[in-house]
């Protein structure tokens, strides 16, 4: 480039020097304004190419120093173990990739499976609270899905919109895992040695790093019969007062030292002050170990003294004897009670159970001595049937949190007893708290209450058996009347116009009013006996292996056959196969219903159905922006022959509450979210064995 620049300016500067050795008369004849010409065209040349290869470096230099901002923000987030993630008002999830600063897009039911269900739930009911203003930022602790990670979540608003309104919310990430585990270690290492210091059948003296009294155990207050400790620690007593330790310098003790002392503590109260005033008398034969507590620097913390007073074991072999002699009978009672304990327990069938939040561990005793099974909370989980583990999860947490209040339920297990009954199991568990009130550890007993539970069963079944007949009766002649008044008085009015004085071309008219609400009534009186069937629990739900990816789409589609030509539809279906082990029929008719409710709320605007299958649960969202439900009617949407703010019913009116019964018989869930103005979402989630599947392929930015 620096040539090529040099080129161009000899040739400028040397058309410059031939133009004024010139006359002027010739400087503007052709040949010379050709070569102005070409001198121009060079300049140009040489100006467009600078600026070209200007603009290459700083875009460069621009890109290398984004290159590196990217770097360090990655060191900075991975050295922190934090991650940033976005939430936008379109309910769409940005995360940051703390390694390579690259954004990944989450919808919010992709999101939830990198969290634990519950805490995923708290999380959004957070952002709700910032996104309305209820709280300029939320922090929270949420765990991951497999519980083995904890994180501390901050929220708040990142971009605002012209009113000042949230449009996009930040969250910042952190891996607090560690850091947990550390202060529960620490927090177990602390109760540890409390533990150990307040309860060992040694005294357990503790001296600071200038030599003063720190604390010392119940125990070493019996041995020097010190009854007030609280006023003994604050007369501020030097490990040098006490006799045995005056020529001992603590600054230059880094091994552990054993000290045999006899000290007539009459004598020392008379020629020395400096003695603690203590009830002590007489000849006092005491040993101790005193061990330095130093840091990994050799800095000394303070001193541990252990000791015991051995003026009883010295004066009185005999006295000892009879102790040694007493203490054999109290361990034999002590045994002959264990053992009662024990047959009482094999006996019964009944076991003992604790369970340590710290450690979230359940144990279970065959005998007092004897650990039976040590089971995790996930192993627990698997252990009871699905209709109560969500309920055994929920006591886990509130164990997990410290509740207080005694702990009684009976869990229904997937063991069978030998007449091939499930098995019941009753647990009744109380706290154990420490000294400032915080629970430790809850211990308890669990028994086999299965008969029990199968008597309670038979006796509420054969009641349930008396009033089903009733209620059956009353409820179909209830549904029967309450809305088929309507299209039966309908088609009997329009036929009845037949006979009366009329125009010839009205009575296509009358013709097709007849068979609409001849149509409508069918539709009603089918929708009414096949709610009453549900109700009876009369409905089977036969599975079979099915590919749902192909089906999907026409489910849908027949659902919107009455949708307004200015709706859009829009399917997200992300398998080319998905073979399911479901009720299809059913399953078919739930999507058409939810659907044919999205095609009546809406004139305007959108329908999308979309679904997804993770861990053993198909997950259906039918979502649209019609005209939506008012917040105070939406509790009773799932009522029969619910009515609208329009004083409208949707189809028959049985639809929703029919998609409900089915879902809830196929033991799944339904949720509907409903703004006014904004739209309507259905959520579905039915849980199902997947036979095989294949994914379209994504392409994520």
């Amino acid at each position: 480039m620096t040539k090529l620049s040099t080129t161009l300016l000899m040739l400028l500067f040397s058309a410059t020097a031939y133009a004024q050795s010139e006359n002027w008369s010739t400087v503007a004849d052709r040949y010379h304004l050709s070569a102005y010409l070409v001198a121009i065209l060079l300049i140009g040349v040489f100006v467009l190419i600078f600026s070209n290869r200007l603009y290459y470096y700083r875009e460069q230099e621009v890109s290398n120093r984004a290159k590196q901002l990217n770097t360090q923000l990655a060191l900075v987030l991975n050295s922190n173990k934090t991650e940033i993630w976005t939430y936008d008002t379109t309910k769409i999830f940005t995360h940051i990739s703390s390694e390579t600063v690259t954004r990944t897009f989450y919808a919010p039911i992709d999101f939830s499976q990198f969290y634990n269900h519950d805490d995923f739930g708290e999380l959004r009911t957070r952002i709700t609270n910032v996104l309305i203003e209820n709280s300029l930022s939320e922090t929270l602790l949420v765990r991951s899905y497999d519980g083995q990670k904890t994180y501390e979540i901050n929220i708040s608003v990142l971009k605002r919109d012209q009113k000042h309104h949230p449009t996009m919310l930040l969250g910042i990430q952190r891996d607090i895992t560690e850091s947990k585990r550390r202060g529960e270690k620490a927090h177990n290492l602390s109760l540890q040695y409390q533990t150990v210091f307040n309860s060992s059948l040694v005294d357990m003296i503790f001296y600071g790093p200038d030599g003063r009294l720190m604390d010392l155990n119940e125990k070493a207050c019996e041995t020097f019969m010190i009854a007030d400790r609280e006023s003994f620690l604050k007369k501020n007593v030097h490990i040098n007062d006490i006799p045995s330790y005056r020529h001992i310098n603590i600054h230059e003790l880094y091994d552990s030292i054993r000290l045999s002392s006899i000290t007539d503590i009459d004598q020392v109260k008379r020629e020395d002050e400096r003695i603690p005033d203590i009830k002590l008398g007489g000849t006092f034969y005491y040993e101790a170990i005193l061990s330095p507590i130093r840091d990994e620097d050799g800095k000394l913390h303070g001193v541990m003294a252990a000791g015991r007073n051995i003026t009883e074991m010295v004066e009185s072999h005999h006295k000892q004897e009879e102790e040694v002699q007493l203490l054999q009978q109290t361990n034999q009672q002590i045994q002959s009670y264990i053992q009662n304990i024990n047959y009482t327990l094999k006996a019964s069938g009944v076991r003992i159970i604790t369970y340590h939040p710290g450690r979230h561990e359940l144990r279970i005793f065959s005998d007092l001595n004897q650990v039976q099974y040590s089971l995790s909370q996930i192993r627990c989980v698997s252990l009871i049937h699905e209709s109560d583990r969500r309920r055994l999860r929920g006591l886990f947490m509130r164990m997990d949190q410290g509740k207080a209040g005694n702990i009684s339920e009976v869990l229904h297990t997937i063991f069978r007893d030998p007449q091939k009954r499930d098995v019941y199991m009753n647990f009744s568990l109380i706290p154990m708290t420490d000294k400032e009130g915080r629970v430790t550890l809850y211990f308890g007993l669990c028994r086999d209450e299965t008969e029990m539970t199968y008597t309670e069963m038979r006796l509420m079944e054969e009641t349930k058996k008396a009033q089903e007949t009733e209620e059956l009766k009353n409820t179909f002649l209830l549904n029967m009347s309450y809305e088929i008044r309507t299209p039966l008085n309908a088609v009997l009015g329009f036929a009845e116009l037949f006979n009366s004085p009329h125009d010839v071309e009205d009575e296509p008219v009358f013709a097709q009013e007849i068979k609409r609400n001849t149509d409508e009534l069918l539709n009603l009186v089918n929708d009414i006996l096949f709610i009453s069937r549900l109700d009876a629990k009369m409905v089977e739900f036969p599975k079979a292996p099915s590919d749902f990816a192909t089906l999907f789409d026409g489910w849908c589609y027949m659902g919107w056959s009455a949708l307004n030509p200015q709706v859009k539809t829009a399917i997200d279906n992300p398998y080319n196969h998905l073979v399911l082990n479901i009720d299809e029929q059913h399953l078919g008719q739930v999507i058409q219903k939810l659907c044919t409710c999205s095609a009546n709320y809406t004139n305007e605007g959108v329908v999308r159905a979309k679904y997804e299958y993770h861990h053993g649960e198909l997950n259906i969202v039918i979502e649209d922006t019609g005209r939506g439900v008012k917040k105070e009617l939406l509790p009773h949407i799932y009522e029969r022959f619910f009515k609208d703010d329009q004083n409208k019913i949707s189809n028959t009116g049985l639809d929703i509450p029919i998609v409900k019964e089915l879902v809830e018989q196929m033991g799944g869930q339904l949720e509907i979210q409903s703004e006014q103005g904004k739209g309507t979402t259905c959520y579905v989630m039915i849980p199902c064995e997947m036979i095989s599947r294949e994914k379209k392929t994504e392409i994520i930015n």
